[in-house]
C-alpha cells in the first residue's frame, strides 16, 4: 500500500511541477517579446538617428561631399529607402503595442493625429487584419533636405534586412528641378 501512495505522490508532485511551470511560461513569454520588440525599436531608433545626422551632414557640406555608412546592420524588421516618397522607413510586425494604433495606414495616423514624433523621426503603429498583429513604423522624411536618389538596385524600395555598407553623397542641385535642394545619391551594398 505505501508503494503506491509513494507513486501517486510522485506523479501529482511531477504534474504541479508541469503546470506551475507552463503558467509560468505563459504569462512569461508575451512579456519577453515585448522587452525584446522594445529594446530592437530603441536600437533602430538609434541607428535611423545616426543615418539622418549623416545625411544632413553631407547636404550642409555641399556638392561631393559623401560618408559611408559600414556596417549598417538591421537584426529585427525590415528597412526601405524610398526614393519615390523622399523617406526613409522600418517596420516591424509585433504583438505588443508600443505606441496607440491609428488604423490601416499612415493617412489615418495623421488624421487622427496619432503620429510620435521625436525630432525628425515619425513613430506610429497600424493594425493589421490579424489579431494581436501590429506594424510599427519607424519613419524619415527628407522632403526639405533634398531628393534621395538610389543609385543602386538593392535597397530600392526593397525590404533591407542583415548586414550593408551604404554610401551617402551630395550630387549637387539638379537643374531640371526647380529647386534649391540637391539630390542625395545613396548605394547600398
Amino acid at each position: 500500500m505505501k508503494k503506491g501512495q509513494i507513486w501517486i505522490s510522485a506523479v501529482l508532485y511531477i504534474a504541479l511541477g508541469v503546470v506551475a511551470i507552463s503558467i509560468v511560461l505563459s504569462a512569461g513569454v508575451p512579456l519577453i517579446n515585448k522587452i525584446k520588440d522594445k529594446n530592437t525599436i530603441v536600437q533602430t531608433k538609434d541607428i535611423l538617428f545616426a543615418v539622418d545626422n549623416i545625411i544632413r551632414k553631407v547636404r550642409d557640406e555641399g556638392p561631393g561631399a559623401r560618408r559611408v555608412i559600414q556596417p549598417l546592420i538591421i537584426k529585427d524588421g525590415n528597412l526601405f529607402i524610398n526614393a519615390t516618397n523622399n523617406s526613409i522607413k522600418w517596420e516591424l510586425k509585433t504583438g505588443a503595442i508600443f505606441v496607440e494604433t491609428c488604423g490601416k495606414t499612415k493617412s489615418e495616423c495623421e488624421n487622427n493625429g496619432l503620429i510620435v514624433k521625436e525630432g525628425t523621426l515619425e513613430m506610429y503603429e497600424l493594425s493589421t487584419f490579424v489579431e494581436d498583429e501590429y506594424i510599427v513604423n519607424l519613419e524619415l522624411s527628407y522632403n526639405d533636405v533634398g531628393f534621395l536618389v538610389m543609385k543602386t538596385e538593392t535597397g530600392n524600395n526593397t525590404a533591407l534586412l542583415g548586414r550593408y555598407s551604404i554610401t551617402i553623397e551630395n550630387s549637387g542641385i539638379n537643374q531640371q528641378r526647380n529647386t534649391n535642394l540637391p539630390d542625395i545619391g545613396i548605394s547600398v551594398t
